[in-house]
């Protein structure tokens, strides 16, 4: 079954897991049909396709964030409607094949492909209204003749051999497609007015402020890569972004874009709790534990120090190894790995096993517990920023070191 960015209710539901998923997918790009290739084609379509009217419309139509994960970033697609003709057709290139064989794996890759498909505009705009998504609709000052190039372009994209392409969730989505034909048909650039100024992360962390699990998740996964500055052009990878890059646009000297026209209004979304954030969490469950540990008089056992360290190591291995599998550029050269180490989990183990304390084990207490504190003071001199809710994880680590370097961690104390 195909899955668009937005389906029938009970189509919708069913792509729930994979839409969240979402929010982590970033994959190598392929381009779109070249000039070379348009031309090729459009003698090749002959008349097979009508020639638009001049009342024909060419839009970018425009998806607020929803409450559902899927929906997080909004979505963009472009609308080409000709009352005269009957034809109100809205493409969208956020399509992927749920069928696809071993689709987790190639998810997780880089490798599932995603493809431009086209709905009746008026219905798919309806179900998206019906959500709570605003729907905004941005027409574009074409002429007649460059109307006709971008239905011709898009009909050409949407052919087999064609319409199939390597999704990125930054470089190449559902945003910067629209974004690359508008930009062939017009020979201006569409860039976001302003841009240079913010990391991909600073354009993204706004969009985790109402899940901050979810922002914490992605945090771990996203390395150094996302936090260079977005050009002007790159800048349009999020909806809202690509919709304020046509705005400010030109078409030779007039306006690209005419004005904004608001189909639904966006309803609001529900808010997160602040005091069950990660940050407020993981402060929380340290601050109880240590006074846990006060009043039970500083008595400790090595078991809750091991599984911490097991915890942070198996997220570290995990992270490593997904960094070096996968295709996705966003993974790689992740920082979090300075403080996630792997090793923690085969020293956790060992910790928990162990009827004595063997000298090398000891060191590598010492060597944690001196790794989180320098972590935490010195981590703003690396290329990669962090969430805050790592501050909480490491002072709990380096205290549970420190208990064991410093006090008697041998002993067979009170659980705390």
């Amino acid at each position: 079954m195909l899955f668009r960015e937005h389906e029938p209710l009970e189509q919708l539901r069913s792509a729930h897991f994979f839409r969240a998923i979402l929010l982590l997918v970033l994959v190598l790009t392929v381009q779109p049909a070249s000039a070379q290739d348009v031309a090729s084609a459009q003698e090749d379509l002959g008349g097979r396709l009508p020639q638009l009217s001049g009342g024909a419309e060419v839009s970018l139509i425009t998806y607020t964030p929803g409450e559902e994960l899927y929906q997080s970033f909004g979505h963009s697609a472009i609308r080409v409607k000709d009352e005269l003709l009957g034809l109100d057709r809205l493409y969208n290139f956020g399509v992927f094949d749920f069928a696809t064989v071993n689709f987790y794996v190639k998810f997780a890759h880089g490798d599932l492909l995603y493809q431009l498909a086209v709905t009746q505009g008026e219905e798919e705009i309806r179900v998206v209204g019906a959500y709570g998504q605003g729907v905004s609709e941005l027409p574009l000052n074409l002429t007649l003749a460059q109307r006709q190039l971008l239905f011709e372009a898009l009909e050409i994209n949407l052919r087999l051999e064609n319409r199939f392409y390597r999704y990125d969730f930054i470089l190449n989505n559902c945003s910067t497609r629209p974004r690359d034909v508008i930009e062939r048909i017009t020979g201006s650039p569409v860039a976001v007015p302003g841009a240079g100024k913010q990391t991909f992360r600073d354009m993204l962390d706004p969009y985790f402020t109402r899940m901050p699990w979810v922002g914490f998740g992605v945090s771990l996964l996203m390395g150094a890569n996302v936090d260079r500055l977005a050009s002007s052009r790159e800048a349009c990878f999020l909806p809202a972004d690509l919709e304020r890059a046509v705005q400010n646009s030109k078409n030779g000297e007039q306006s690209l874009a005419g004005e904004k026209k608001e189909i639904f209004a966006a309803e609001a979304l529900p808010g997160p709790l602040p005091f069950l954030s990660p940050t407020s969490v993981f402060y929380s469950l340290g601050i109880l534990w240590i006074l846990f540990w006060l009043w039970r008089r500083k008595g400790h056992a090595r078991w809750p120090t091991a599984i911490a360290l097991m915890i942070l190591g198996a997220l570290g291995l995990f992270v490593l190894g997904l960094s070096l599998w996968t295709r996705l550029w966003v993974l790689h050269r992740n920082y979090n790995l300075w403080w996630l180490i792997p090793l923690h989990f085969p020293a956790g183990l060992w910790l928990l096993l162990a009827k004595d304390r063997p000298v090398l084990l000891h060191w590598y207490l010492w060597f944690a517990f001196l790794a989180a504190g320098i972590f935490v003071c010195l981590s703003f001199l690396l290329p990669q920023r962090f969430s805050p809710a790592v501050v909480p994880l490491l002072i709990i680590v380096a205290w549970r070191c420190a208990l064991e370097v410093f006090g008697d961690g041998i002993r067979n104390s009170t659980d705390s």
